[in-house]
C-alpha cells in the first residue's frame, strides 16, 4: 500500500477507515475503541476523536506511522485540554486530527487483555445496527470494512472486566456509564447481534441483576465476581 498523506479533514467513517489501513499498512493490528466505537453500537454519544488500541510492543510504530501520514503529535501529552480525564487514564500517546480532534492510542493490555483477536468483528458487519434518528451513526459503509471492533458480547465483557479491575475509582463509573449504554442501546429487540445469554457464565448473574434493576443484588455480585477474578488472577495491575 503506497504511503498515505492526510490533509485536513473533518473527523468522518472514511477517515477512520483511513487511519486503521495506516496502521495495519504499519503492520499494527488495531482495534477501534472510545465513544467513536459505541457510535457503530447505536449508542448517541458525543464524539470528540477516535481511539485504537494497539499490541503493547507497536504504540511507538503506530505513533510513528500517523506522524508520517500528516497527523501532529502532541506537545502538551497528557495535559492537553483536549483530553478528558478517561483519555488520560491508561493513555499511551495521542496526536492531532485538528485543534479539537485527538487520535487515542492504547495498549491492548490496559484495556482489552483477555480479548482475542477472533472476537473481532469488521466495522460494516451487517448484524450491527444501521443508522437510526436519534441513535448512533450504525455500521460503516461496505468500503470501510476494514475496520475492526469488538464483538459487542465481548465488548460487554470487557467493561465488566474493566469495572472489577477499577474498583473504588472514578474510571469505575465510566465503565458502569458504559454498561449502561450497551443496556439500552445495544442488548435491544432490533439488535441481533448481542444476546445477553451468550456473556461467558460468570458474568450473567451480575449482567441480569444489572439489567433488571436489582442494585443490592449486582453489587454483592459485582463483589463476588472480582474476588473470582483476583483469585484466578485474571485482573491485571491498575496503570495510574
Amino acid at each position: 500500500m503506497p504511503d498515505i498523506h492526510i490533509q485536513a479533514q473533518s473527523l468522518n467513517d472514511r477517515l477512520v477507515a483511513t487511519i486503521s489501513k495506516i496502521l495495519t499498512s504499519a503492520g499494527v493490528p488495531n482495534i477501534l475503541w472510545g465513544n467513536y466505537l459505541l457510535t457503530i453500537y447505536g449508542v448517541p454519544t458525543i464524539v470528540d476523536g477516535v481511539a485504537f488500541v494497539v499490541p503493547d510492543d507497536l504504540t511507538e510504530t503506530a505513533s510513528s506511522s500517523l506522524r508520517k501520514a500528516g497527523f501532529a503529535a502532541c506537545v502538551k501529552g497528557l495535559g492537553c485540554p483536549f483530553l478528558t480525564a478517561y483519555q488520560r487514564l491508561p493513555l499511551v500517546t495521542h496526536l492531532h486530527i485538528d485543534d479539537e480532534l485527538v487520535i487515542s492510542i492504547y495498549r491492548k493490555s490496559d484495556v482489552l487483555w483477555e480479548l482475542s483477536w477472533s472476537d473481532l468483528v469488521s466495522a460494516s458487519d451487517p448484524r450491527l445496527p444501521s443508522a437510526v434518528i436519534g441513535r448512533g451513526r450504525g455500521r460503516f459503509a461496505p468500503e470501510c470494512d476494514s475496520v475492526q471492533v469488538p464483538h459487542p458480547v465481548r465488548y460487554c465483557e470487557t467493561l465488566i472486566l474493566l469495572l472489577c479491575r477499577d474498583h473504588c475509582t472514578k474510571p469505575a463509573n465510566y465503565w458502569m456509564a458504559m454498561l449502561s449504554y450497551v443496556l439500552e442501546y445495544v442488548d435491544v429487540d432490533e439488535t441481533d447481534i448481542f444476546d445477553e445469554n451468550s456473556l461467558g457464565e460468570e458474568y450473567q448473574p451480575f449482567y441480569h441483576a444489572l439489567k433488571v434493576g436489582e442494585w443490592s443484588l449486582m453489587y454483592r455480585l459485582l463483589d463476588e465476581l472480582r474476588r473470582n477474578m483476583i483469585s484466578g488472577q485474571r485482573l491485571p495491575a491498575r496503570q495510574d
